[in-house]
């Protein structure tokens, strides 16, 4: 199999775990040629490119490093800034932050990006391949993901932030009832998954999401339930949150890995 030349766009839990699996040779036909961060100077960046003998470049430099694929695992900012641009410079993407997806001027980059090959992994969560068959036949009329983190990993969301809500620390609480796309402006660094489901079913729209704080949970946890009137399913899942980002589940990470594996 031929070799895939790589490039990391962040630096945080997700590029992580990918790196450490290059590191351990669990991706062999992968070289990771160069490490964007925020920034040029970002430490993180600076910390994998030496542990994979990579270059430290900055995101708009992404293009010209090397690289066939880019690996996005920096949040939806970076996505809407530089990933219209690596497609049409022609650059594959696997791109983790699916919640930027809906951005009006991603989404339309992405229609017209030609023969440039995008994937969208399922992230933290599993079941989506039921849920695009049930969309398939018009057999899906209803979808809704419920996410259940510590309070320190829905800390800071701009939807918390914005309506002076306070995290208990003695009681589980629900934060957020609401679309998919409301979600993602209002927990930018938590509801990716609830855009992976959204775009395997029935929209951002229809989607629904509930978001909640659980000082007790025994990690991330996702419940997704998603019927039709000849079908339904329900998929629970728990995740350890990552040790480098708490807002990540680790299986993020693992959906990376898995993501490079099949185009390497």
């Amino acid at each position: 199999m031929a070799q895939v030349d790589l490039a990391l766009l962040g630096a945080g839990g997700i590029n992580t775990v990918v790196a450490q699996s290059v590191v351990a040779g669990r991706l062999p036909n992968v070289r990771v040629v160069a490490v964007a961060g925020s920034t040029v100077d970002s430490v993180g960046a600076k910390q994998l490119a030496g542990e994979l003998g990579a270059q430290v470049v900055a995101p708009t430099d992404l293009a010209s490093c090397g690289a066939t694929w880019v690996l996005e695992a920096a949040g939806g900012a970076a996505v809407r800034a530089h990933v219209p641009g690596l497609w049409a410079a022609g650059i594959n993407t696997i791109v983790m932050s699916v919640g930027a997806m809906i951005d009006e001027r991603v989404y339309d980059a992405y229609q017209r990006r030609g023969s440039v090959q995008v994937v969208l992994p399922s992230g933290g969560i599993a079941g989506l391949d039921g849920v695009r068959a049930l969309a398939a036949v018009g057999g899906l009329t209803t979808a809704r993901i419920t996410s259940t983190k510590k309070p320190a990993g829905l800390r800071g969301a701009p939807y918390l932030e914005q309506n002076g809500i306070e995290l208990p620390e003695d009681r589980a609480v629900t934060v957020f009832e609401g679309s998919a796309r409301e979600a993602v402006v209002g927990f930018p660094a938590n509801v990716n998954v609830a855009v992976a489901l959204s775009l395997a079913g029935i929209g951002p729209d229809l989607t629904r999401v509930v978001v909640r704080s659980d000082p007790s949970a025994d990690g991330v946890m996702q419940l997704i339930e998603a019927s039709g009137p000849l079908a339904s399913l329900e998929v629970r899942l728990r995740s350890q949150p990552s040790p480098q980002n708490p807002r990540t589940s680790y299986l993020a990470g693992a959906a990376a890995v898995s993501a490079v594996r099949a185009i390497g």
